[in-house]
C-alpha cells in the first residue's frame, strides 16, 4: 500500500468498498482490516452500496485503495469513473463478466472473477503492497 493521505504527520490509508450486497461488503471489509492489521496498518474502511455516494466522498477525500464489486456493466462504469476521479488509488475489480482487458486498461491492481474465493482476494491484496 504505498499511497497513503498524510494527516497531523501520520500515514492514513483510506480503503473504499463498494458493494451491492451487505454481506459482501462486510465479508472484504472484514478481510482487509484482518490483513491490514497482520502488516502493522490501521486503515479507514468505508462501505458503500451506493455509487453517488461513493464518487460523492471519494470527490472530496479520494480513497488510497478501492475495491469495486459491482455486477455487470455497473462495475465497468465505477471503474472508469474512479480511474478519471481518483487516478493514484489503488484498485481491485471484482466482477461476475470477464472484464479483464478492461482492467488492464484502467490499470487495477487484481481483477477477480465472481465468486471469489478468500484465497483469491488474499493474492489481490497481496498486490497492493509490491
Amino acid at each position: 500500500m504505498k499511497n497513503r493521505m498524510k494527516e497531523g504527520g501520520k500515514s492514513v490509508y483510506r480503503i473504499a468498498v463498494l458493494a451491492e450486497q451487505e454481506a459482501e461488503r462486510q465479508r472484504y471489509a472484514e478481510q482487509i482490516t484482518r490483513f491490514c492489521e497482520a502488516k502493522g496498518l490501521f486503515p479507514q474502511v468505508m462501505q458503500y452500496d451506493d455509487q453517488e455516494r461513493f464518487f460523492e466522498t471519494a470527490q472530496k477525500e479520494a480513497p488510497t485503495n478501492a475495491v469495486i464489486a459491482l455486477s455487470g456493466v455497473a462495475g465497468l462504469n465505477a471503474a472508469e469513473h474512479l480511474r478519471s476521479l481518483c487516478p493514484a488509488c489503488r484498485m481491485i475489480w471484482c466482477s461476475d463478466l470477464d472484464f479483464s482487458l478492461h482492467a488492464f486498461r484502467l490499470r487495477a491492481d487484481y481483477f477477480l472473477m465472481k465468486p471469489v474465493s478468500e484465497e483469491a482476494f488474499q493474492r489481490g491484496l497481496n498486490a497492493w503492497i509490491e
